[in-house]
């Protein structure tokens, strides 16, 4: 033990020797940079509370069978034998996904008459069950955010007296009345741009049994998806609910768990803004010269709701997350700024005021999110264009 101890003393004596030969036998510069940034990674580090994350991680591995899309979704893969691999993930999907639309020919090669009814009708319904895909596909992957989530969550929530109530507003997501009741507003939603389809002054579409199945199984999934993405949207409104969030002190939007929310939002927003482009595209391509009463709500306030989403889920969070961060740069900067507006005339002439200086500037200059707010303007710049464009094709046609 002691020839142990000895060796350690020789070797910290040699690099001190080889720092102070590289530096001129004076010890290493330290610039006020060094030293934030040494602070700053001291600042990150986590205080976690092991309740908390447990009981975060638990939601998050519940969901693959409590969250209807997820449970759909993996329902045929959960049937076969062994571990779920990319494979037998895709097989489920598309089986969950495509089955009205092969029942549907099934019966029609049976049948006297197509159920599908013609090249418009077999259009909508492939075109359905490829966006069914998606969301089943999207919904099932992106589940796997919330681990990332809980992660971050719990750090936040760590020594916030509200926690509990934060965990019991997540579970009351879980309940599948108020999933089955958004995804019977999104076949209802669906039934009724088939009727008004086919109720159009030009180029109608004659629907049957099965194609209101399939565009029905596909709203049902749509409004299954929509509401976990106004339960992600509504996380950040949740924290700012709570007190006593734990933040890094010097540089607050640089949180590790506020870094991963916005890259999980991130994510969120671009999958959102492909579902707006999507719905207006498929908004353009059913609708006729004359739509009628109901065609024409439905091309109107589709993909207006499609907008409005896409600005709750993919910048309300960003908005809500700067609130918090500047929430917690003011608990810092007011007890300093609370004692007087002038400083007295001895604060003026003492050495330490240029470093008080700094200080302040520090915390007035932080930013509020780890993005930049160009990114998140551009976002709402090309949603809010798409939406233009769409009247305005429509206009024209």
């Amino acid at each position: 033990m002691g020839d142990g101890r000895a060796d350690a003393m020789g070797l910290e004596a040699t690099e001190r020797t080889d720092d102070n030969e590289h530096h001129g036998g004076a010890p290493p510069p330290e610039g006020p940079g060094d030293i934030l940034g040494r602070l700053a990674a001291i600042d990150r580090r986590r205080l976690p509370d092991a309740k908390t994350a447990d009981d975060l991680n638990r939601f998050a591995d519940e969901g693959r069978t409590r969250v209807l899309v997820v449970l759909l979704a993996s329902a045929f893969a959960r049937l076969l034998p062994g571990r779920t691999s990319a494979l037998t993930a895709t097989a489920s999907v598309l089986v969950m996904a495509g089955w009205p639309y092969v029942l549907g020919h099934a019966v029609g090669g049976l049948a006297e008459d197509h159920p599908l009814r013609g090249e418009t009708g077999e259009l909508l319904v492939v075109s359905a069950s490829v966006t069914t895909v998606l969301m089943l596909g999207l919904g099932w992957y992106a589940w796997r955010w919330t681990a990332v989530l809980a992660e971050g969550v719990s750090d936040l929530l760590a020594v916030s007296a509200e926690r509990r109530a934060f965990l019991a507003w997540l579970r009351t997501r879980y309940r599948l009345g108020p999933q089955f009741a958004a995804g019977a507003g999104g076949a209802v939603l669906s039934s009724l741009l088939v009727y008004a389809m086919s109720h159009q002054d030009t180029g109608s579409v004659a629907v049957s049994t099965w194609i209101y199945l399939c565009c029905v199984w596909t709203g049902f999934i749509g409004g299954g998806v929509v509401y976990w993405l106004y339960t992600l949207a509504e996380v950040p409104l949740r924290l700012h609910r709570c007190g006593d969030l734990q933040m890094a002190w010097l540089d607050p939007a640089h949180t590790p768990a506020i870094v991963q929310l916005c890259r999980v939002y991130a994510r969120v927003a671009i999958a959102t803004a492909v579902g707006v482009l999507l719905a207006e595209v498929s908004t353009v391509s059913v609708t006729s010269d004359r739509p009628g009463a109901l065609m024409e709500g439905f091309y109107v306030g589709f993909p207006v709701l499609a907008v409005v989403t896409a600005l709750y889920v993919g910048v309300q969070p960003y908005v809500t997350l700067a609130h918090l961060v500047r929430r917690h740069i003011d608990t810092i900067v007011d007890p300093l700024m609370a004692q007087t507006h002038r400083p007295p005339g001895h604060l003026l002439l003492s050495h330490d005021l240029p470093g008080a200086f700094q200080a302040y500037t520090h915390f007035r200059t932080l930013r509020r999110l780890p993005i930049k707010t160009a990114t998140i303007l551009q976002y709402v710049t090309g949603i809010i264009a798409s939406l233009a464009v769409f009247f305005v094709q429509r206009l024209f046609t």
